[in-house]
C-alpha cells in the first residue's frame, strides 16, 4: 500500500503545483486585460509587468507573448514587440493573428516586404479574416503592387468591408 501511495502523492503534488501556476498566470492575464479594457489605457507598463510575471509562470504560453507584444507595439517598444511576436509564432506557428500582428509592426516600422509576407501567412491560415486582406491590400496599394492591392481590397469587400476598396477607387488605384 505504501509503495503505491508515494508515486501517486508525488503526481498529485506536481499537478497541484502546476495548477497553482496556471491560476496565478490566469489572474495576472486577467489583471492585464482589465487594464487594457479601460476607456483610457493609461497604465501600459503595469499591464506589461503583469504579463511578464505571467510569462515567468507559463513560459510556453504563446498568447501571453502575443498580448504583451501588442502592448509593446502600441507603446513604441518595437524591438520588444518583435521579440514577443516572434516567440508567439515560434510556439504556435499556425496562428494567423500572430502573423497579422507582426505584419502590422513591420508595416509600422517601414519593413513593407516583411509585412506583406506576414499578411500572406495570416491569410494562409485564415482566408476569411477581412482585416488580413485590408492590411495586405493597404501595404500593396501604398508601397507595392497596386493590382494585388486592388484584388485584396475587392476580397475584403466581398467579406463585407469595402472602405479600402472605396478609398482605392477614389485614388484611382482600382477600377
Amino acid at each position: 500500500m505504501y509503495k503505491s501511495f508515494v508515486p501517486i502523492f508525488i503526481i498529485l503534488i506536481f499537478f497541484c503545483s502546476c495548477s497553482g501556476k496556471s491560476e496565478q498566470a490566469a489572474d495576472l492575464i486577467n489583471k492585464a486585460n482589465a487594464l487594457l479594457s479601460e476607456k483610457e489605457f493609461n497604465e501600459p507598463q503595469k499591464a506589461i509587468d503583469y504579463l511578464t510575471e505571467a510569462v515567468k509562470l507559463q513560459p510556453d504560453n504563446h498568447e501571453i507573448y502575443n498580448m504583451r507584444g501588442c502592448i509593446y507595439m502600441t507603446t513604441g517598444k518595437n524591438q520588444l514587440a518583435y521579440d514577443d511576436f516572434n516567440k508567439a509564432i515560434q510556439l504556435n506557428p499556425k496562428n494567423a493573428d500572430y502573423y497579422n500582428n507582426r505584419g502590422t509592426l513591420y508595416e509600422k516600422t517601414g519593413h513593407h516586404k516583411h509585412a506583406i509576407k506576414d499578411f500572406d501567412e495570416a491569410i494562409l491560415y485564415d482566408s476569411n479574416a477581412v482585416q488580413f486582406y485590408n492590411n495586405r491590400g493597404s501595404v500593396h496599394l501604398h508601397y507595392g503592387d497596386q493590382k494585388i492591392g486592388c484584388l485584396d481590397a475587392e476580397r475584403a469587400c466581398e467579406l463585407k468591408s469595402c472602405d479600402l476598396l472605396e478609398w482605392a477607387k477614389k485614388q484611382k488605384y482600382c477600377k
